[in-house]
């Protein structure tokens, strides 16, 4: 091999390696920002702190105010390694920044309905989730530990899960890919 040919091999691994580089910064610095910001919501809405602010604290606003985003509270899913903040609503803008608060959904009692994108980035591996399965929820009315009941899938237009409950129950919707006429619908229970 000529010492031209491997100049340009040892530029081209070198420059390979640095585009690597560059792009590994900028989804761990992503990661990192994301990651501060569910621990500082872990922090502020600890269980230890739910009792003095319901007592001190107007409930009316139960988003958090975090880099100029309202951010209602966390979800943790241990088999599938998700965790990730909760935004209000469920529009696409809402979705592309974590999981959604289903609007006319129960925020702590009853039936709390989510939504994310069935994506590697969110709810790509909902689907193997099992009956008994472990789902942890956590506001700021407190933290809720829920067991998954069924998972199932449904029409697009089905909202009848999305009822609010007299028992807790998480409700969790996501795509079903290549069916744009599906979702699936994961209903959780709270724990005992």
């Amino acid at each position: 091999m000529s010492k031209r040919i491997k100049k340009v091999i040892t530029i081209s691994s070198i420059s390979v390696l640095i585009i690597i580089a560059i792009i590994s910064t900028f989804f761990i610095r992503g990661y990192l920002k994301n990651k501060a910001k569910i621990d500082t919501v872990s922090e502020i809405y600890s269980d230890d702190k739910v009792q003095d602010r319901l007592e001190h604290e107007p409930t009316e606003n139960l988003l958090l105010q975090i880099d100029d985003e309202q951010v209602l509270g966390i979800i943790k899913i241990e088999k599938i390694g998700f965790e990730g903040l909760i935004y209000e609503g469920t529009t696409l803008d809402t979705l592309d920044k974590g999981v959604g608060h289903f609007e006319n959904s129960s925020y702590f009692d009853g039936n709390v309905a989510l939504a994310a994108h069935n994506s590697n980035k969110y709810w790509a591996k909902l689907h193997t989730l099992e009956t008994g399965d472990k789902i942890t929820y956590i506001s700021y009315l407190g933290t809720r530990e829920y067991q998954v009941k069924n998972v199932t899938k449904i029409s697009a237009t089905d909202w009848s899960l999305l009822e609010n409950t007299d028992e807790n129950y998480l409700t969790l919707i996501t795509c079903v890919k290549k069916k744009p006429s599906q979702r699936l619908c994961v209903q959780a229970i709270e724990a005992n």
